[in-house]
């Protein structure tokens, strides 16, 4: 339970850029950025304020080959023109449609990412309990990487398997930092210290959901000073906007344990030997002096 704690929190967000289609690249802030899991990638920057480029010189005397012309082979994978159209009039929002006009740089982009959806549809997942990898001693399982995979995605990729390999190490990295953090602080740290940390990091949980207001935090203020002067009227009275913190901390304090004691049940067992008469305490008390003289 310590050790699921102290990772809590050290895990960060996948961080999403802007790409133009003569520099795209297979990582996964690309692949997160998309509606879908198939890893297509935006080509807009063939086009110019909304409108398709003008075509080059070369394009013009570019004979376009039909539909079903075979473009490319990969692994056996057949890719035909009529798909490559398909996937860049989708990308670019139906801006761009003829795969034949494109520059050869962007037609092999257009390929790689052909194959990446091909390869990707064709992946047969391993059961959530597969060991996808080890850090140190601690194995990760499919689904824990399922799981963050879908955090840091916001629900868009829930499968780990699907991931290129620069993806898949991007993402074991991520899930790799909270373990190794939390190896080092079982090795540095002594049992006292660590209760220390979990405390404050529980503290500044419950803080982010309580509110402590200026007129919560005057009132506590001026209690303090009247009790001060009460048992000293020569008493320096620090002023209030140096204490800030300190009232506002009190007060959160106060608020987190009235929140926790509210449902806490509490028993007292009393010493059976002697009963206690609640209604009537000095009546006990004299039943008890009563036994002493007799004695």
């Amino acid at each position: 339970m310590k050790k699921s704690l102290i990772a809590i929190g050290l895990s960060i967000f996948v961080l999403t850029s802007p790409v133009v289609a003569d520099a795209l690249k297979n990582s996964l802030t690309n692949l997160l950025n998309e509606k879908d899991s198939t890893g297509m990638v935006n080509l807009d920057g063939i086009s110019i304020n909304g409108k398709a480029r003008p075509q080059t010189s070369r394009n013009n005397f570019v004979k376009s080959r039909s539909p079903d012309a075979i473009i490319a082979t990969v692994k056996g994978y057949e890719i035909r023109k009529k798909e490559a159209d398909a996937f860049l009039k989708k990308v670019t929002k139906g801006k761009v449609n003829d795969f034949d006009r494109l520059p050869e740089e962007q037609q092999k982009v257009v390929i790689q990412e052909l194959v990446k959806a091909h390869t990707s549809k064709n992946i047969r997942s391993r059961p959530d309990t597969a060991i996808v990898a080890t850090v140190d001693s601690t194995k990760i399982t499919k689904k824990e990487a399922d799981n963050f995979l879908s955090a840091v995605s916001g629900g868009r990729v829930k499968d780990f398997d699907r991931l290129d390999t620069k993806q898949r190490e991007v993402l074991i990295n991520d899930l790799a930092r909270p373990i190794v953090i939390r190896d080092v602080a079982d090795a540095n740290l002594t049992d006292k210290e660590k209760d220390a940390a979990l405390k404050q990091l529980w503290l500044r949980k419950q803080k982010a959901n309580i509110e402590v207001t200026n007129e919560e935090m005057l009132a506590l203020y001026e209690a303090k000073k009247a009790k001060a002067l009460a048992e000293n009227p020569n008493a320096e009275i620090p002023a209030y906007i140096s204490l800030g913190e300190v009232l506002k901390n009190e007060i959160f304090e106060k608020k987190i344990m009235s929140t926790l004691m509210k449902d806490v049940k509490i028993e007292v067992n009393y010493d059976t030997n002697t009963s206690v008469n609640f209604n009537n305490p000095l009546k006990t008390l004299g039943k008890i002096q009563n036994i002493k003289e007799t004695e």
